[in-house]
């Protein structure tokens, strides 16, 4: 399972707060739906057969979910309160405890996201419930998950969870960007490479009789490949400089539109797996983009087969009493103006 992807938190000039991410794997959504589950749900919270190790949950949430599994993976999504959260691709990096541990609750790495936004309110709820979390080293269809986690609420603040190897490392006051290894402290350190940077016109300069094509060339030290480091430099960027968006629409479009920087075309990037049953040469690419309101509760995606945004509000669905499906809208969607 491989999913590097690239998320970051915004605020609108209304005070909307939304939160969004790429997700970007080898392969396709076949094994992905947008799920809601209610609140009072029985939720695994590992890969065990003895069913013991289990949560109820205390709010309805909705996101991208992953398939296949005694309880649904939830790569993104959003709580009736307005939690937001995404887990993404943290290879080489992540480390989870071999054993159980008696006095914490014992989770798999992929069910950390389901779990807290069936338990908590607030990012401030779920940097207390993380101390009280041990992440277990157990396989997801056969193979470790190694992420970390971005969540974000309401407030503002936008948090981001790394599983080291002295434990669980909860960063607070993020800039509100996450890519993938190597770490978030990492990461931000790198963008003072970029301090200089700037979205001002830069002046026409005639060097032995050649003159620069076009003024305003500010991102001319802007790294533009589909590593991690570029694509985490790109969004923080693109996060400080891009126009305030007016309202949530105004937002969401910005955000996805912000995204097409970093959203990775089938053919750029190969994956190659050397054994196992994946064995072979596979294409990377940004299968879709998400995001959500804190404030309205609805989550919204689109897909690189599909550009047009299909959303769904949670007020509409915290209610239900069963876990509900939603199938993927994958095919292109065409406004057919004549």
């Amino acid at each position: 399972m491989k999913f590097a992807c690239s998320s970051f938190s915004w605020e609108t000039k209304d005070n909307k707060h939304l939160l969004g991410r790429t997700y970007d794997q080898f392969g396709n959504l076949d094994g992905n739906k947008i799920v809601v589950i209610p609140k009072d749900y029985i939720i695994n919270l590992d890969n065990c057969i003895d069913n013991k190790n289990i949560s109820k949950t205390k709010y309805a949430c909705v996101g991208m979910s992953i398939l296949g599994l005694k309880t649904p993976i939830l790569v993104d999504g959003i709580n009736e309160n307005g939690l937001m959260g995404a887990l993404l691709h943290y290879p080489d990096f992540a480390k989870y405890n071999d054993k159980f541990e008696d006095n914490l609750i014992n989770i798999n790495p992929g069910f950390l996201v389901t779990y807290l936004l069936g338990k908590c309110s607030t990012v401030e709820e779920v940097v207390n419930q993380v101390k009280k979390v041990n992440l277990i080293s157990e396989p997801v269809f056969g193979k470790e998950i190694p992420v970390h986690y971005i969540f974000s609420d309401s407030s503002g603040e936008t948090i981001i969870i790394e599983p080291d190897e002295n434990g669980l490392s909860i960063h607070r006051q993020t800039i509100g960007v996450l890519t993938n290894s190597p770490s978030y402290l990492w990461h931000k350190q790198n963008l003072t490479n970029y301090i200089g940077l700037t979205n001002e016109a830069s002046i026409p300069q005639n060097i032995v009789n050649f003159q620069a094509f076009e003024s305003g060339i500010t991102g001319l030290r802007l790294p533009g490949d589909y590593s991690s480091v570029s694509r985490f430099v790109r969004v923080a960027l693109l996060k400080e400089f891009t126009v305030k968006a007016k309202n949530e629409i105004d937002g969401i479009t910005k955000m996805f539109h912000n995204f097409s920087s970093v959203d990775i075309p089938e053919g750029v990037k190969v994956v190659k797996i050397p054994e196992g049953d994946y064995k072979g040469n596979y294409y990377e690419k940004t299968l879709c983009m998400s995001a959500m309101c804190s404030e309205s509760l609805t989550y919204y995606c689109c897909f690189s087969t599909n550009r047009r945004i299909s959303s769904i509000n949670l007020n509409l669905e915290k209610l239900n009493e069963d876990i509900k499906l939603f199938d993927l809208p994958q095919e292109q969607d065409i406004s057919y103006l004549n």
